[in-house]
């Protein structure tokens, strides 16, 4: 396990980490990865602030990896993060949904395979404006999907 002195100390993130398990996950990335999921994972809690549809958002161990839901609104679909190989990791989005393929239609750049996965790099700069518009799809899915289902 790396050290955690190498980790911004609970009490200093913007967003506690919700457990010991989570924290463990997180511990035993590399320090790039690390950094790319403390911003999307800042993202996340911002955009649930941000808008109350979106709500509270429940962070969790699915699949032993970083999830993030949205229990009291239900308003999207889980995001899960997770490391692929050490230079890369992913987004997963519930492949029953539509996310990845919207994704892959309005970002055709990114490396999404538009079933349920977004693959980015560890080592590039994250492109944050269209990562957010990625994030809000997924987080508010259910309440895209009912608004346009209510006008039928």
């Amino acid at each position: 396990m790396k050290s955690k002195s190498n980790f911004k100390t609970n009490s200093k993130l913007k967003h506690p980490l919700p457990s010991e398990e989570i924290t463990s996950y997180y511990f035993n990335l590399t320090p790039a990865m690390l950094e790319k999921f403390m911003e999307i994972r800042n993202w996340i809690y911002e955009l649930s602030f941000a808008d109350e549809k979106i709500g509270e958002i429940e962070e969790c161990l699915k699949w032993g990896e970083p999830s993030f839901l949205t229990p009291k609104t239900k308003s999207g679909s889980t995001i899960r993060m997770a490391k692929v190989k050490d230079s890369e990791f992913a987004l997963y989005f519930n492949c029953k949904t539509s996310i990845a393929k919207e994704i892959s239609i309005e970002f055709p750049e990114f490396n999404c395979d538009g079933k349920r996965a977004l693959y980015l790099s560890a080592s590039n700069k994250l492109p944050k404006t269209k990562l957010i518009v990625c994030l809000k799809k997924a987080l508010l899915y259910h309440k895209r999907k009912s608004e346009t289902n209510g006008y039928s």
